[in-house]
């Protein structure tokens, strides 16, 4: 699927029109827009993900939007594009055509990612929201084998061995390198080393094998080793508790009233695709997210099913992109 050639738009005309050409003009584009809707998709449709197979990001992706096939009578195929903390993919869907082909299903690094100066998109100008699919808070955990058993635990430890405590991430910009260096500042300033790894999945691996002490990954990807008792949770980054570990307490309650991040996972088109096709998407998208099986699934693996409309989707990007360039800003976080 990635050297899929897409159709040309055609030339535009180079004649001037007069009044009434324009206005027999609109007409004719305004008629045949909604049958070209009508008929969308005539062929397979390509969703990027921008980070690896078996991802948090690529999971989600392939319950939910593959999902969609059946209703839109094509193929749709999930293209991994792995890289640069999700800008190689990104940037790519940014430069396709706008006609409904190429999808990209990304996750809160789309408004992370600019407030580190290393992209080449505009979050905001260069892609049209379709739908917010979910939001996932980041769980703090450090190795089962660890004698922390709580966040004022991990505190004294921090302090009475400066720089000798580490935590990962699954790299710069991601939720968890922001929860981290919050923690660090809502701790007291705390001495603890940044360790990007490329993905996810190393992160937790890295805090299970206690080459890391500590990390906040995204709730779902901790989940599975949580429950294996290879990680011991310690809190959560939402406002409130997870009913999945009623136990365990909220970073507002353990570190700071003002310490919460989530992360959200979304579906975009690149900017200037047609209404009618990001309406069609997004119905059938809210569609797949009111299957029960698929909701028991996601709420399983601890997410929390939004669902939005384009515009809805639309606002929270432009409030995200504002709160982690502000974080990106304030603690000093530039790409490696």
């Amino acid at each position: 699927m990635k050297n899929l050639k897409f159709l040309s738009r055609g030339p535009s005309s180079r004649r001037r029109l007069g009044l009434a050409g324009v206005a027999l003009a609109l007409a004719a584009v305004s008629a045949v827009a909604p049958a070209s809707a009508q008929t969308y998709p005539t062929k397979p449709i390509r969703v990027v993900v921008p980070f690896p197979a078996g991802s948090g990001v690529d999971t989600v992706a392939r319950q939910v939007v593959s999902r969609t096939a059946t209703a839109l009578g094509q193929a749709i195929v999930i293209d991994n594009r792995a890289g640069a903390g999700g800008n190689i993919g990104t940037e790519f869907v940014a430069r396709q055509p706008a006609d409904g082909y190429t999808l990209l299903f990304n996750a809160t690094q789309l408004v992370g990612n600019p407030g580190l100066g290393n992209t080449r998109y505009d979050a905001i100008r260069d892609f049209a929201p379709v739908v917010l699919v979910s939001r996932i808070p980041a769980l703090l955990v450090v190795p089962a084998s660890s004698p922390v058993k709580t966040v004022d635990d991990l505190i004294a430890l921090a302090r009475s061995k400066p720089g000798a405590l580490s935590y990962a991430s699954g790299g710069n910009g991601g939720i968890g390198h922001y929860a981290g260096e919050l923690f660090k500042t809502n701790g007291g300033n705390l001495d603890i080393v940044h360790v990007p790894y490329k993905s996810a999945t190393e992160q937790v691996t890295s805090v299970m094998v206690n080459e890391t002490q500590l990390a906040f990954p995204a709730l779902m990807i901790a989940l599975p080793q949580v429950r294996a008792g290879k990680l011991r949770p310690l809190a959560v980054t939402t406002a409130s508790r997870s009913p999945l570990f009623p136990e365990v307490p909220s970073t507002r309650e353990a570190l700071s009233p003002g310490f919460t991040l989530d992360a959200w996972y979304g579906l975009l088109a690149p900017a200037g695709t047609p209404p009618a096709i990001i309406d069609r998407l997004n119905a059938e998208v809210r569609k797949v997210l009111a299957d029960p099986a698929v909701r028991e699934t996601l709420i399983s693996g601890s997410h929390e099913i939004v669902g939005s409309t384009p515009a809805e989707f639309a606002r929270v990007i432009a409030s995200d992109l504002r709160l982690w360039t502000d974080l990106a800003v304030r603690l000093k976080v530039t790409a490696e």
